[in-house]
């Protein structure tokens, strides 16, 4: 007796759409969407005309029957009844048969989540290039060897920290790259081929956007102007966040003396420090 499986409509859809996430058309070259297209018809032909059309020249059956196949598979792709096939529509019609699951384009992923199999090398790395404690590297892997890395910043911790590290995503990760190559063997490229892509994401500065709502604007600014000898003078405070630091360009009006701007901007440096602020990180210019 056969066992008849109901699904609704949302978990079929679910199911799918976890099908489709493995297969990423992105990740493949048009030779394998026109290889796709030309053993499924192949296939197709066989069945339809038996062993005898392998005699047949492939150009003599897409012309014959191609525009046929395209119907019955359900991948027109707006040729109409014309013969012509072209490398392009080679390779629609093949990318369509993919995307319909109409054919299953191949793989050499290994299907084992790279950031499982190598948990224990990717923590070595990370405590071997000691990290400032406010930053963390946190890794997303959706589909088997296709990993986000995001490296998070604590903002409101940064700026405290007694010393100043430098920092860049790109960099991070081209570090991170060249330990997996040397000590793992691994293997950077398309996941198809059974090779690993990594890409990176900017620098997350967690807590910032409410930094500077909640202290740079409403009270820093204020106190500054109030606190800080000629800051009267001062136009606008521009705030900009890169590379782990954070600049404080203090822009003057224009008929303001140029010798004391410089004593202002002193004053501001030393207003920081004492609220507990490193002003190597914290900078303030003029």
């Amino acid at each position: 007796m056969k066992k008849v499986i109901k699904l609704s409509e949302e978990k079929l859809g679910k199911i799918i759409s976890q099908i489709m996430e493995q297969v990423n058309l992105e990740d493949y070259e048009d030779e394998d969407f026109i290889e796709a297209f030309l053993i499924t018809f192949r296939q197709w032909i066989t069945e339809k005309l038996g062993d005898e059309s392998k005699k047949y020249p492939l150009s003599y059956l897409l012309k014959k029957y191609g525009s046929d196949f395209e119907k019955e598979m359900g991948i027109h792709v707006g040729y109409g009844d014309s013969s012509n096939f072209s490398h392009y529509r080679l390779l629609r019609s093949g990318k369509s048969l993919a995307e319909k699951e109409k054919y299953s384009l191949p793989s050499m992923n290994p299907g084992v989540k790279f950031t499982e199999k190598y948990a224990k090398l990717l923590s070595h790395f990370i405590e071997k290039i000691e990290l400032p404690d406010y930053v963390s590297i946190s890794m997303e892997e959706k589909v088997p060897n296709k990993i986000d890395v995001r490296f998070d910043v604590d903002f409101p911790k940064m700026i405290v920290s007694p010393e100043f590290k430098s920092l860049s995503s790109g960099n991070l990760l081209y570090s991170l790259k060249k330990y997996l190559e040397g000590f793992g063997g691994v293997e950077f490229g398309n996941p198809n081929y059974g090779q690993v892509q990594m890409n990176g994401k900017k620098l997350n500065y967690v807590g910032l956007d409410e930094w500077v709502k909640n202290v740079l604007n409403k009270k820093i600014k204020k106190e500054i102007k109030t606190l800080i000898p000629y800051a009267k003078n001062i136009h606008s405070i521009r705030f900009d966040v890169d590379g782990g630091k954070a600049d404080m360009k203090i822009i003057f009006k224009d008929d303001f003396r140029w010798n004391l701007r410089r004593e202002v901007v002193s004053g501001i440096r030393e207003y920081l420090t004492n609220l507990g602020y490193n002003t190597n990180v914290l900078r303030v210019d003029s």
